[in-house]
C-alpha cells in the first residue's frame, strides 16, 4: 500500500512539475504601427520552464529570419520578454509585455531605450 501511495505521489509531482504554461505554443497576430511603417504581422513561439522562464523565438514581418527571445518570464496571466531586432542603424532591443485572455495575448512593446520609439500595441492568437 505504501509503495502504491508513494508511486502515485511521484507521478503526481512529475505531472504538475512538467505541466506546460498556458503561454506555451505558437501564436500569430499583428502589431498596429503608425504610418509610414504600417502594421506588422508576427509569429511567436513560446516555451516556459516550471520556474516561469521564457524561451522561444519570433518572426516579424520585414525582418529576415527568426529573432530569439533573449530573456523573459511569465507570472500568472502576464508575460514579459526581450528580443534583439536587427535594424537599419544596428540592433534594437525591444521589450514585450503581454496579458493572456483565453486564446489570445494583448501585447504592448517598445524599444528598451525609452528615449527612442513609441509604445506599440498588438494582439496574437493561438495558432492552430
Amino acid at each position: 500500500m505504501r509503495t502504491a501511495i508513494f508511486g502515485f505521489c511521484v507521478w503526481l509531482c512529475a505531472t504538475v512539475c512538467s505541466a506546460a504554461s498556458p503561454f506555451d505554443g505558437k501564436w500569430a497576430g499583428t502589431f498596429i504601427r503608425l504610418a509610414p511603417a504600417g502594421n506588422q504581422d508576427v509569429a511567436i513561439t513560446v516555451n516556459t520552464d516550471q520556474g516561469g522562464k521564457v524561451t522561444g523565438s519570433m518572426t516579424l514581418q520585414g525582418v529576415n529570419g527568426e529573432v530569439p527571445i533573449e530573456w523573459g518570464y511569465v507570472k500568472d496571466d502576464l508575460i514579459t520578454y526581450r528580443v534583439k531586432v536587427p535594424g537599419q542603424n544596428g540592433v534594437v532591443l525591444f521589450v514585450y509585455l503581454g496579458k493572456l485572455s483565453g486564446d489570445q495575448i494583448e501585447f504592448g512593446r517598445r524599444p528598451d531605450d525609452l528615449t527612442v520609439g513609441l509604445l506599440v500595441k498588438g494582439t496574437v492568437k493561438r495558432a492552430q
